[in-house]
């Protein structure tokens, strides 16, 4: 069963949300669209939301909202309305398979959402469909696609959602009319895993929103409680008034091999690290300069409180420290050996710090 939708369940996309009201009251509503942009930040459930209104008996399509009430609002929110489809990636595979568009191979064009898209509506006025994960769509099954999208059953919506435009072929892209979404504000992100219970403390989930880059995906996995514990000891290391390196290094490379399956994983884990550290230098440098942010954890609080005597020495440092670790995440990006690059990271802050002032 889909969640209860309405436009309040969203953080952000007001100005989504009233581009395709004055589409709609000048009668260009697209029979096709590409909600394009990161993981996170709620394409998805924005898509629901924009189906529900779409189907709603008794709220015009001028309105562009759902009373929540009639039948087909009471079926989309048990997701059993028989003009509502949706199509998606399945868990654990990295495709979307072509028979979900055209049907078992054995019933090859009397299944599958190309099908079901063409017939006539049974309660509502049109025929709204979703494919999400767009992006991850093979070639099969977006060349399946392209007649539909070419000569789009008259009654039909079909919102496609993406992550990653370059992924989609140029012939889908060109049959969609584009609709980008923003990051969310850190404020939403955490008041979000508050509200849905993803984080414990509303100290953590702003942590967790501060390196979020506004998805509320990306703040839960930085919620993950092994990725929270490799977290506070990296900044246990960083916290001391002389770094071990080689300790720092063999810990962290420990944690992220520990974490990770493959390379891609690792990588992905170190790059953490490195945000992580980013960010204790980032909230470091602000409190040095006076202005600390609304959370600052206790191991930032005594790497400034060791330094805060020294004034300008102190946060000059600091940010060359800070400048490290953003140089330690363009040498991940750019497929070097993600623990290698830890390894050297922590040589060049313990190499650099000794030159800040301590207690």
């Amino acid at each position: 069963p889909l969640p209860p939708m309405n436009w309040s369940s969203l953080r952000s996309h007001a100005d989504q949300i009233e581009m395709l009201r004055r589409s709609i009251r000048r009668g260009r509503l697209a029979h096709t669209y590409l909600f394009a942009g990161p993981a996170g930040v709620g394409k998805s459930l924005f898509a629901r939301i924009l189906s529900r209104c779409l189907l709603c008996e008794r709220v015009t399509d001028e309105d562009l909202d759902a009373c929540g009430e009639c039948s087909s609002c009471r079926q989309m929110e048990a997701g059993s309305h028989p003009d509502f489809f949706y199509v998606g990636c399945p868990e654990g595979k990295g495709e979307i398979p072509v028979a979900l568009f055209l049907g078992e191979r054995e019933k090859r064009g009397q299944e599958g959402l190309i099908h079901d898209l063409a017939l006539r509506p049974m309660i509502a006025s049109r025929r709204v469909a979703i494919i999400d994960d767009a992006n991850q769509m093979n070639e099969e099954g977006a060349n399946a696609m392209l007649k539909t999208l070419e000569e789009p059953p008259a009654d039909s919506l079909l919102i496609l959602i993406a992550e990653n435009l370059d992924a989609i072929l140029p012939t889908i892209r060109s049959r969609c009319q584009l609709l980008r979404f923003g990051g969310l504000s850190e404020k939403n992100v955490a008041e979000l895993l508050v509200q849905h219970e993803l984080a414990s403390t509303s100290e953590e989930a702003i942590a967790a929103a501060s390196m979020s880059d506004g998805s509320l995906q990306t703040a839960q996995q930085l919620l993950n409680p092994e990725l929270r514990t490799l977290r506070e000891q990296l900044y246990k290391y960083l916290a001391a008034a002389d770094l071990d390196p080689m300790a720092a290094a063999k810990a962290m490379t420990a944690g992220v091999e520990s974490l990770s399956g493959n390379t891609q994983e690792q990588r992905q884990n170190a790059g953490w690290l490195i945000r992580f550290a980013q960010e204790f230098y980032r909230q470091a440098t602000l409190v040095l300069s006076g202005a600390p942010p609304a959370f600052v954890p206790r191991e930032v609080e005594v790497f400034c409180n060791r330094r805060a005597k020294h004034e300008s020495a102190g946060l000059e440092l600091t940010m060359a420290l800070f400048d490290l670790a953003v140089m330690a995440e363009n040498r991940v990006s750019w497929n070097i050996n993600p623990l290698r690059t830890l390894e050297a990271l922590f040589d060049d802050l313990s190499i650099t710090g000794r030159n800040v002032p301590s207690a």
